[in-house]
């Protein structure tokens, strides 16, 4: 039985939290390698609409079909407080580390669903 809880900073060990690596995974998603080795993959559409659903809606409910500008980002940018994201339309995203890794949908962390 997997439990999907806040993971603890243990002393003498690399915060779960804190990437350690951020890359491109191929043209549609970004990676993201954390503290503790483990390795999560982020759809860019996952991550726009992720933001809509931190004003209140649901990133997995169908929603108004996203332009290539809006799922494709300029820049990002690996900040204190989480990753910024510039998309190609202009929009910026901040996306808490914290969130990200409660977010990823690997099989390890869904309990293989």
């Amino acid at each position: 039985m997997t439990t999907k809880g806040p993971l603890l900073r243990i002393l003498g060990q690399p915060d779960p939290h804190e990437p350690r690596d951020v890359h491109l995974v191929g043209r549609y998603a970004l990676g993201v390698t954390w503290g503790d080795q483990h390795s999560s993959i982020y759809p860019f559409e996952q991550l726009r609409r992720a933001d809509a659903a931190g004003a209140g809606t649901d990133e997995d409910a169908p929603g108004p079909p996203l332009t290539q500008a809006q799922m494709w980002p300029r820049d990002i940018k690996r900040q204190p407080e989480g990753l910024r994201i510039t998309w190609s339309d202009g929009h910026q995203s901040l996306h808490p580390y914290a969130a990200l890794r409660a977010g990823c949908r690997c099989a390890g962390c869904t309990g293989g669903h």
